[in-house]
C-alpha cells in the first residue's frame, strides 16, 4: 500500500502506479489548490522494483530540502519528505513504498484493505455483495444481491467510484489494472467451459467438487455451498435428459430452491457468493467465474453444462452421453 502522509490531515494518500500531483482539477490524481502549484506539478511512478519522483513544474519540487532537477527521476526512500512549490511548504512524508495495490478504502474510517480477485462485502461471514475482476471484459464488477431473491445484475465499476453496501461505504482504488487486462488476449475462458465433477457421500452430508479442463484440474474440499451447486447440477441434467431447449435448461425458481434445500434467500445468496469465491481463487486469474450461477428475476441455474455426479463410487449422472438439440 504505497502512500504519502498528507501534511494537513496526516491521512494516508495511496499511490497509483503512475501518480500525478498538481493543481488541475480532474487531471491530477492528488490536487493541491495553490496558485504556485502547476497544473501537473510532479509525478511519482512505480518502476517494477522501486518508486521514482519527477518534477514537472515551474516552481520546483523539493526532496528532503533539496531541489529536484526538472524531468529527472529520483528514487524515493521511506521517510523522505516532499515539498511542492517552495522548500518551506508543508512536507508530504513517504509512509510506505510497497508495490501498487488495489484497495477498498472505508469512507467512514479511512482504513484500507487490499482488494482480492473475488472480494465479498461487507465481509466473508455475512456477504451481501461481491466485487470481482472479469478478465474477459477487463472490468471490475460489483454485484449487490437483495434478500428478496431478485438480485441485481453485476455492474462495472471504475477507479475512484463509491460503493455502498447497507450501512457501509467504500471508495474503489485501482492502482494498476494493466497486468490483469493484458492477460485477456492469452486466454478468454469462462467457468462454463469447464467440467464439474461432484463426489457425494452416500448420506449426502459431504460434497466435493472437481473442476477440470485440458491442463487445468483442481480438486476443491467439501463445503456446504457445494450442495447448492449439486442441486442446480441435478436440475440442469434432468432438463438435458428430457431434451429441453438449451436456453430453458436448468432454471429453478428461487422460492422452490429455498424450500427444497431448507434455507432462506439470504442464506442462498451467501452460499452463491462463497461458491464463486472458492472456485475463482482456485483457478487462474484469467478465467471468468462470474457465470458459475446465472440469475434472472426469481430464477437461477448452473452456468456449466459439462457435469458428472458420483454418489460414493457409482456414477449417478453425466452429461457426456447426452445428445443435446442443435443450437
Amino acid at each position: 500500500m504505497a502512500c504519502l502522509q498528507h501534511p494537513d490531515t496526516e491521512q494516508s494518500v495511496y499511490l497509483l502506479a503512475h501518480h500525478t500531483i498538481g493543481r488541475r482539477q480532474g487531471a491530477a490524481d492528488t490536487r493541491i489548490a495553490s496558485a504556485e502549484i502547476s497544473g501537473i506539478h510532479a509525478a511519482i511512478q512505480w518502476t517494477g522494483t522501486h518508486w521514482n519522483v519527477r518534477d514537472l513544474s515551474r516552481n520546483g519540487t523539493w526532496l528532503n530540502g533539496q531541489p529536484l532537477i526538472p524531468a529527472r527521476n529520483y528514487q524515493l526512500q521511506l521517510g523522505d519528505k516532499l515539498a511542492f512549490g517552495r522548500a518551506t511548504n508543508p512536507a508530504w512524508v513517504v509512509e510506505n513504498l510497497d508495490a501498487p495495490t488495489n484497495l477498498l478504502i472505508d469512507l467512514n474510517t479511512g482504513d484500507a484493505q487490499e482488494l482480492e480477485q473475488y472480494h465479498l462485502l461487507p465481509d466473508e461471514e455475512d456477504p451481501v455483495a461481491s466485487l470481482h475482476f472479469n478478465p474477459v471484459s477487463g472490468q471490475w464488477l460489483f454485484e449487490l444481491t437483495g434478500h428478496d431473491g431478485t438480485g441485481e445484475h453485476a455492474r462495472p465499476v471504475k477507479h475512484g467510484q463509491r460503493l455502498d453496501c447497507g450501512p457501509h461505504s467504500w471508495q474503489l482504488f485501482l492502482a494498476d489494472n494493466e497486468g490483469a487486462t493484458s492477460e485477456v488476449a492469452l486466454q478468454q475462458l469462462t467457468i462454463a467451459a469447464f467440467n464439474l465433477r461432484f463426489a457425494v457421500s452416500h448420506h449426502e452430508e459431504h460434497v466435493q467438487l472437481r473442476v477440470a479442463r485440458e491442463d487445468i484440474d483442481v480438486d476443491l474440499p467439501a463445503r456446504s455451498h457445494n450442495y447448492l451447486l449439486l442441486y442446480l447440477a441435478r436440475a440442469r441434467i434432468r432438463d438435458m435428459e428430457s431434451g429441453a431447449d438449451p436456453d430453458a435448461q436448468g432454471w429453478v425458481p428461487i422460492q422452490v430452491a429455498t424450500r427444497e434445500l431448507g434455507i432462506t434467500v439470504n442464506h442462498l445468496n451467501t452460499q452463491l457468493f462463497r461458491a464463486r469465491k472458492q472456485i475463482g481463487e482456485a483457478l487462474p486469474d484469467s478465467i471468468d467465474t462470474s457465470n458459475l450461477v446465472e440469475r434472472r428475476t426469481w430464477e437461477m441455474r448452473l452456468g456449466c453444462r459439462q457435469l458428472e455426479i458420483y454418489k460414493g463410487s457409482n456414477l449417478e449422472a453425466s452429461t457426456a452421453e447426452i445428445n443435446e438439440p442443435a443450437i
